[in-house]
């Protein structure tokens, strides 16, 4: 269900931020498509990272091996984060290079450097959130896992985003780091609330009873 919820809600919020976009200049939705097109490239190595530790959670977790599935969540975040940063430093380093693949007209390309140079902050906290969301699937806790995706495509972007494009464009792409970094918090404290308990240790010297 959080899978089938995050792919309907995409659309959704997609045609809200072209709306609001829409307000200031065509090119402006012309930028976030070509953001959605080159994000693809750090994105698509994380949803098959979901699809690989899904299995291996929900196993541990329903084998009662709940430091095995912790294990397995904090080696995905930081192969996640490793991606992430990576692409944050090529969004930062070089933003018309990546947009005039798609188009060499000026004001795409100046729309787009800050746009690109803005929403690559929000890949840093996205790392964790995205596998955030595939672990709390793991562990039978679907309603969490649907309350982030809920949090980060309704209740959040858009409505942010109308907001923030009252201050100008500027602030419309700074909808995307806000949002990740509050879907973070809220992850966080999820994990805190609803993570098993660590398991103890299997290994441990077996207690000896007087005679």
């Amino acid at each position: 269900m959080p899978s089938i919820i995050m792919q309907s809600l995409y659309t959704l919020y997609i045609i809200g931020l072209n709306l609001i976009l829409k307000q200031f200049t065509e090119d402006a939705v012309t930028v976030l498509g070509i953001y959605y097109k080159l994000q693809t490239f750090f994105f698509i190595p994380l949803l098959g990272l979901q699809q690989v530790i899904l299995p291996i959670i929900s196993f541990n977790f329903g084998a009662k091996n709940y430091d095995r599935a912790r294990q397995t969540l904090r080696c995905s975040i930081l192969f996640s984060l490793t991606v992430m940063i990576l692409g944050c430093a090529i969004f930062m380093a070089v933003p018309g290079q990546l947009l005039s693949i798609f188009s060499t007209k000026k004001e795409i390309l100046d729309i787009g450097s800050t746009a690109l140079r803005i929403i690559s902050v929000s890949f840093l906290p996205a790392a964790f959130v995205i596998m955030f969301t595939v672990y709390f699937q793991g562990i039978n806790q679907g309603i969490s896992s649907i309350s982030i995706t809920l949090l980060r495509q309704v209740a959040l972007l858009v409505p942010l985003a109308w907001l923030f494009h009252y201050k100008g464009l500027a602030f419309v792409w700074l909808t995307f780091p806000v949002t990740e970094f509050i879907a973070l918090f809220f992850s966080l404290w999820l994990y805190r609330r609803k993570a098993p308990a660590p398991a103890a240790q299997k290994n441990a010297a077996p207690k000896v009873l007087p005679l």
